[in-house]
């Protein structure tokens, strides 16, 4: 048998190992096409990523510049629409006026560079040029206002109620610069200055490489730009300078983040990791289904028998509770019958013994048979407590116990604890003490249970209690908004090893000084059971 299972267990490993291979197959080619096309959708949108940022940088880069020459247009034909102008500036200069308004003011305010007026036949009637700046190189202002002329014809187009600022870019000497000009008029023209006639030009420049270009390239996010005048070697989104005549006179280039690119080369090595953490793993899980098929299949048979096996402990089962059901009900009859036949005759006993103890008027010294009611008096209620507790017990344990809760007032049933103890604790020459607060509030529960709670706990303090000792009863509020009912006595200990088992039904402390107490180890039982009905705990601390 040993050799004939060796013989057929190599065949099942390789077909195992073929069918592996044959259902991982398809599978990871699934994967592999999966993440090419996976990787081809994040390279696309990568892609379109970059080239949205690109369009939207270019946008921003002609903004910019658009933004800087409006600025400059606005100046200069605020200056230039004004009859102050004509008079300080074109009929007869005034150097200082020129200084305060349209030359180092200027200079100061908006951060141009040269300011330049020149008359109707396009001579130079005033030069100024920022004093902090290097000095403007000599027939600047001549050369300058020579490649103008396209620029001071559209200046001067300009209607005469309302003279509008233009712009464009010019090659200098110094470097490109943005000029804005205005032709001068006067806001109140005469009938004579009304006919059509040339008029002098106002002229604003602005050095545009240096802080502008900086500035611009801070504000829009436009990161190492710069300016040439080379057309070679030029990015697709650069963008074009015209000068007056509408020709380009350089370029704006700049160098635009790319965060689609940015990102697949900082995926690149995560994304091969994961694709052959997956294909790896993809291959363990098929190959482990296929072992686990066969598996499978082997224990199909064992299953089978299990389940035959279980559907005959289920009827057995069935039959159990059935008569586990039978003897429930018999049990509760039998308790419903019991409780009345103990129950009245103890009733009878404990009336004719108090009735044999008050016949006697009490004496120095009592008379037998007063001795023998109080005995038959007190056991009585010994063995009406015991029953009570057996059938409160069996009904909880029944199903057939239900609280029924209401607001209670605490402070009156501790009272009534008390009161009904007391003359079992001066018996035992123990005082019974009350410790309640007068915040204490009504609490929500079963009056009838938290009754019996008392007293069970109250008495079982009473009963392992030496004579001089004292049981307290005391009530008060939690930290967490709860209340704390605490029955504290000094009686005996109970040792740590005996503390859990004393909430069982019938167990008892193994303490020398405990096990010589009455009792049947119902009361703490009963105590732990109806505190958990109201979804409160039973606790001991012993010392």
């Amino acid at each position: 048998m040993i050799v004939g299972q060796g013989k057929t267990a190599t065949p099942h490993r390789d077909v195992g190992l073929l069918a592996v291979w044959r259902a991982a197959g398809p599978v990871i080619a699934l994967m592999l096409a999966a993440f090419v096309l996976a990787g081809g959708a994040v390279w696309y949108a990568a892609e379109e990523v970059d080239h949205h940022g690109v369009a939207t940088s270019k946008r921003l880069a002609r903004t910019a510049l658009d933004g800087v020459a409006e600025n400059l247009e606005t100046w200069v034909q605020d200056h230039a629409f004004s009859d102050e102008t004509i008079v300080k500036l074109v009929d007869s200069l005034d150097p200082d006026w020129a200084a305060t308004n349209v030359g180092q003011y200027m200079f100061d305010t908006i951060g141009t560079m040269s300011t330049i007026a020149v008359s109707a036949d396009d001579h130079v009637l005033y030069l100024a040029s920022d004093s902090e700046r290097e000095s403007l190189p000599s027939g600047f202002a001549d050369a300058v206002v020579a490649k103008l002329g396209p620029l001071l014809e559209r200046a001067r187009g300009a209607p005469m109620e309302q003279p509008a600022g233009v712009s464009a870019f010019v090659d200098t000497p110094i470097g490109v610069l943005l000029v804005a000009a205005a032709a001068i008029t006067p806001k109140y023209p005469t009938k004579q200055q009304l006919q059509p006639h040339a008029r002098p030009v106002l002229l604003y420049f602005q050095m545009l490489e240096g802080d502008t270009l900086s500035a611009i390239a801070e504000r829009y996010l436009l990161p190492e730009m710069r300016l040439t005048t080379i057309p070679g070697g030029l990015t697709q989104h650069a963008t074009q300078l015209n000068g007056p005549d509408g020709a380009p006179v350089a370029w704006i280039d700049w160098t635009p983040t790319k965060p689609g690119n940015e990102l697949l080369r900082s995926a690149r090595l995560p994304f091969v990791i994961l694709a052959v953490l997956l294909l790896t793993i993809g291959y363990l899980v098929i190959r482990r289904s296929v072992q686990t098929r066969y598996e499978l299949a082997a224990r199909a048979k064992a299953l089978a028998k299990a389940n035959s096996q279980l559907v005959r402990g289920e009827q057995q089962a069935r039959s159990a509770l059935q008569r586990a059901e039978h003897a429930t009900r018999a049990k509760g009859a039998f308790l419903a019958g019991i409780s009345h036949e103990l129950r009245t005759p103890l009733t009878a006993i404990l009336g004719f013994s108090q009735i044999l103890k008050l016949q006697h008027r009490p004496t120095k010294t009592k008379p037998r048979e007063q001795e023998y009611a109080e005995i038959i008096h007190d056991s009585s209620q010994h063995l009406l407590a015991v029953v009570n507790d057996i059938l409160d017990l069996s009904r909880i344990e029944s199903g057939g116990y239900e609280i029924s809760e209401a607001w209670v007032d605490v402070r009156r049933e501790v009272e009534q604890a008390r009161t009904l103890l007391a003359g079992e604790a001066d018996r035992r020459g123990v005082a019974l003490r009350v410790e309640i607060g007068d915040t204490v509030p009504a609490l929500y529960a079963d009056a009838k249970a938290l009754r019996q709670i008392l007293t069970n706990l109250t008495a079982n303090g009473l009963k392992f209690t030496d004579s001089g000792g004292v049981v307290t009863i005391r009530v008060r509020d939690t930290a967490d908004g709860g209340l704390a009912i605490e029955v504290e006595d000094t009686g005996a200990g109970i040792a740590p090893a005996d503390q859990e088992g004393i909430w069982e039904p019938f167990t008892r402390a193994n303490n020398p000084n405990v096990t010589k107490a009455e009792g049947t180890g119902l009361g703490l039982h009963l105590v732990r059971i109806l505190a958990g009905l109201h979804d409160a705990e039973a606790e001991l601390e012993s010392r």
